[in-house]
């Protein structure tokens, strides 16, 4: 039975003009207010919505319990399309992402002065390089050292993300979803290089980069006597996050509140192939949503496909998806003759079905995204960026930006072999790595689509799509 004080806020929600909430929805969005809470299903279950309208449950003054809420997420693209949820809604609910949450607290307690305190991403790349070309000098020449910059800067990313502090801890870890052999000998050498970094970086005035200030934050507050600003924290797209950032968040909450944890173990695009079990969450029972209200059955079921593959990658929490009983038409798979061709076909598509519904192109990166849409007038949706409107057009993104993200149709250009995994992703991390990490984007891309969903390539189709005739209606220009 759900508590008046749930039925008044169900009422508050409709006049909100929200989605009603359907199914076992409710339950979720009105658990207790006290306590930590895991809610894991598919894509298109309606996470997001719940995670809103438990946001303005929570944050209600008429309901036991209620106070400052923190609605946090990993990138400003999803960050955003909440806060349109949310637009008009208590001025107790704070919707950031993790990195404005952390940067915000840190500079409540002086720690940070301003933005340069925080490498950027292509600075900590060039720091790194130099520091592994440092500590090679010292050693015999090797393959090891030879290995892409990428590999480092993900493996320094997993450190710190563990929440791995003394190179003791490391040597013994269990390298969880590191799919590359690492013995111990080379860990510790991999530890110099990290050292000699931190080095460097504090030498250039750069005290955090953005994959360790999760570890600064928790560090922080276990010395922070201060009441905590939040009593209620809700994390959406949880399974983006780094396990030391989601006990960050728990040691951040009030300790008479509540933490709600919302994820998709099949959405895994940023985070350290971890359950939520290992992120400092004390909970007795896990809710969990399979049926999709988003994709059509057809859509549904190339995901279902997909997530069935083998290189896909399987973690313990990973709800399988239930296909919706939604109608829809077959998704299209075109066979170009060349890119150029893709970029007419995705164009041609945009502009018919942009004047109807929300499009979205879709694509790898943001130079596919450029050259997809080049001339077309769409609206970007980027991560730097808070930006979100759901009236109809042509919008476009990248696989990244688009997570957590809906669309009556997508457009996905440039899905060829030769693209599809990224060539780049091949280098740095190998076959196979490469084809769990990319598989899963493909995966992000594909359900962010309602109704309609297209997919071009040229030369051979990517072999991470699933190969069954049935799935896709195959045509040429």
């Amino acid at each position: 039975m759900i508590h008046r004080s749930a039925t008044r806020a169900i009422k508050r929600e409709r006049r909100m003009g929200l989605p009603t909430l359907v199914g076992r929805q409710p339950h979720v969005a009105y658990l207790p207010s006290t306590g930590h809470q895991v809610v894991l299903g598919t894509a298109g279950t309606g996470k997001t919505l719940m995670a809103i309208v438990r946001a303005m449950y929570l944050s209600n003054p008429q309901v036991s319990g209620s106070g400052k809420t923190l609605v946090v997420t990993f990138n400003n693209s999803l960050a955003s399309y909440l806060s349109h949820l949310a637009k008009g809604t208590s001025s107790q609910i704070d919707i950031r992402t993790y990195g404005r949450f952390a940067r915000g607290y840190l500079a409540s307690l002086g720690a940070m002065k301003n933005r340069n305190d925080i490498t950027s991403p292509w600075r900590r790349r060039s720091l790194i390089t130099m520091a592994k070309r440092e500590v090679a000098a010292h050693y015999q020449p090797d393959k090891f050292f030879s290995r892409d910059i990428d590999w480092f800067q993900d493996e320094f990313a997993w450190i710190t993300g563990m929440g791995i502090r003394t190179k003791e801890e490391y040597l013994r870890a269990e390298r969880l979803g590191r799919k590359t052999p690492l013995g111990p000998s080379w860990r510790g050498v991999v530890w110099e290089i990290l050292e000699e970094y931190r080095k460097l970086r504090a030498a250039a005035g750069h005290m955090y980069d953005w994959p360790d200030i999760g570890m600064a934050v928790r560090d922080r507050l276990k010395a922070d006597i201060r009441p905590r600003m939040y009593r209620h924290i809700i994390i959406d797209e949880g399974q983006d996050l780094a396990p030391e950032e989601i006990r960050s968040l728990v040691d951040a909450v009030d300790p008479d509140g509540s933490i709600t944890f919302f994820g998709d173990y099949a959405q895994q695009i940023y985070g350290q192939a971890m359950s939520w079990r290992a992120c400092g969450l004390n909970v007795r029972h896990v809710e969990q949503f399979k049926d999709n209200y988003r994709n059509s059955t057809a859509i549904a079921n190339v995901a279902i496909a997909l997530s069935s593959m083998p290189f896909f990658g399987k973690v313990d929490d990973l709800v399988a998806p239930v296909a919706p009983v939604s109608i829809g038409p077959q998704p299209t798979l075109v066979e170009c003759g060349s890119k150029e061709e893709e970029i007419s076909v995705i164009q041609d598509a945009a502009k018919r079905l942009g004047s109807v519904g929300t499009v979205a192109v879709v694509a790898r990166t943001w130079a596919d995204v450029e050259r997809a849409c080049r001339g077309l007038g769409a609206q970007k949706i980027k991560e730097e960026k808070h930006f979100w409107t759901d009236a109809p057009g042509i919008y476009c993104t990248t696989y990244h930006s688009a997570k957590g993200l809906e669309f009556d149709a997508v457009l996905m250009p440039f899905c060829g072999a030769s693209r599809m995994p990224l060539p780049d992703v091949v280098t740095a991390f190998g076959d196979s790595d490469a084809a769990e990490r990319e598989s899963k984007l493909l995966y992000v891309a594909i359900t962010r689509a309602k109704s309609d969903l297209l997919i071009t390539y040229s030369g051979e189709p990517t072999s991470l799509l699933p190969n069954a005739p049935e799935l896709f209606v195959k045509v040429k220009p």
